[in-house]
């Protein structure tokens, strides 16, 4: 009985050409990670800045003010104190420090507006984000 040989195929360079195929996907994939998570984190670090000038103006409220013969939180002292606390985000804005007296008891809303770019490729997207607390002092 004669034995024919099996011809095995050329399977050289196929390894090579699947990483051609599948790593731009895979890093495209991973940049888009990338920057939907540094994304979410400026959308929270702006929320937490929010409440803080929120938290800062309630407490330099117009009792505070009255009481130590100064002014109140306006929009100008909210904006550096926010200013001070955020770290890489160029471009804050303080656009309203809104004191309601309507209403018990007393609030503060603050309100920021900061736009980001996430790379070159992508327009820019403005945020606001407004947080309202009662006034505490």
């Amino acid at each position: 009985m004669i034995r024919r040989k099996q011809r095995l195929t050329d399977r050289r360079g196929t390894t090579a050409l699947e990483c051609a195929l599948v790593s731009p996907l895979v890093i495209l994939l991973l940049m888009g990670m990338l920057l939907m998570g540094l994304g979410v984190f400026r959308y929270q670090q702006l929320q937490s800045l929010a409440r803080e000038g929120a938290r800062y103006a309630s407490v330099h409220g117009p009792q505070y003010a009255s009481e130590n013969n100064t002014s109140q939180a306006s929009t100008s002292t909210v904006l550096s104190y926010v200013d001070g606390l955020a770290v890489g985000l160029g471009g804050l804005d303080c656009t309203a420090v809104t004191y309601s007296a309507s209403s018990l008891p007393c609030t503060v809303s603050v309100t920021l507006t900061y736009t980001w770019t996430p790379g070159r490729l992508f327009s820019p997207t403005t945020w606001t984000v407004t947080s309202t607390m009662p006034v505490t002092y």
